[in-house]
């Protein structure tokens, strides 16, 4: 069996379990994989089929092939409702097109309603041959004892912070130049993460789409911040409806580019962290005062270390723009 899992980072029991049932033709046909966000649940999910078929690994890992599908509370809903759950049960019993198996991956396992549960459980009873169920979920507490009972819980490891930081330097070329110019900022990103790569990846800033208006809503936030005007910032924060690991994507760019700047103020800027170039930096710290600067820094790391525990997102919003107004005003 070629390993689709060398890629995968840690996990070492998970992998040594899934391969070896495979390699017995035992694998379980429902597993759950339990796991903080960005912890890699959805990658080892599909590590695991590209290891049960992998005469079509390249098309199983580019998630392009018609067999392995992927479903999630619909946009606008926090739960699986019990309308998908049969539409998936139906599907099962559809031959696959060109893979030797059928995967239906559900993300968010845990927001399935009791309905939603009661109405998989009836499949995972009796599954079709050939069929697998992967259930991803944060916490597998919140899932039926019956639906636990029939699905393996694997819970994905959590990397040491020097760990994390290790691996995410060795991937990430921002990573590396954020650990050498801005060591305590870089420490406290890391911390933040819990273990998670995709969590530090995520707040390092991706070429994505996602990434991209993450950045340009930063670029948005500065001007306003520049602006101080108070209903401004306000309408900002509540109109962008900020999920907690994209306003903190945000305060942390935030967080970056008042570095650059203060430090450009300063006359010790060599590498930038939020902007792409000195030449932005320079045009744009020359609209702020330097106390300016300094107070939206350290508010915007007080709010990332407050954003970290337990707060509803949307006050937290309010929270943000009062604070941030005030720290441009004095």
């Amino acid at each position: 069996m070629s390993d689709v899992f060398e890629a995968l980072h840690g996990n070492a029991q998970l992998k040594t379990y899934i391969k070896s049932k495979i390699s017995e033709g035992a694998l379980p046909h429902a597993l759950i994989f339990e796991g903080n966000e960005g912890s890699g649940k959805l990658t080892v999910a599909t590590m695991t089929v590209a290891a049960l078929d992998p005469e079509y690994s390249e098309k199983i890992l580019k998630r392009i092939t018609p067999d392995v599908t992927l479903h999630e509370p619909a946009e606008g809903k926090k739960s699986i409702g019990v309308s998908l759950i049969r539409d998936i049960r139906a599907e099962a019993y559809i031959k696959p097109q060109e893979l030797s198996v059928r995967v239906f991956i559900i993300r968010h396992a845990h927001t399935m309603t009791t309905e939603a549960q009661n109405a998989l459980l009836k499949i995972l009873e009796e599954p079709p041959k050939g069929v697998y169920f992967f259930l991803l979920c944060e916490n597998s507490s919140l899932l039926l004892p019956t639906v636990r009972s029939r699905a393996p819980v694997l819970k994905m490891s959590v990397l040491s912070d020097s760990e994390l930081s290790e691996y995410v330097v060795g991937i990430n070329k921002k990573a590396a130049l954020m650990q050498k110019n801005a060591p305590e900022d870089y420490a406290m990103l890391i911390r933040s993460c819990g273990g998670s790569i995709g969590c530090a990846v995520s707040k390092l800033g991706s070429p994505d789409s996602q990434g991209e208006r993450l950045r340009q809503k930063t670029g948005e936030l500065i001007s306003l911040i520049r602006e101080g005007e108070r209903s401004a910032i306000l309408l900002f924060f509540v109109q962008s409806k900020f999920k907690r690991d994209e306003l903190d994507n945000v305060l942390l760019g935030l967080s970056g580019a008042m570095r650059d700047m203060l430090k450009l103020k300063y006359g010790s800027l060599s590498d930038t962290l939020y902007f792409s170039s000195l030449s932005e930096a320079e045009e744009t710290s020359a609209l702020f005062a330097r106390s300016t600067l300094i107070n939206v820094y350290t508010e915007s790391e007080a709010l990332r270390a407050k954003l970290n525990v337990n707060v509803n997102v949307d006050a937290f919003c309010v929270r943000c723009a009062d604070v941030l107004s005030d720290a441009a005003r004095k």
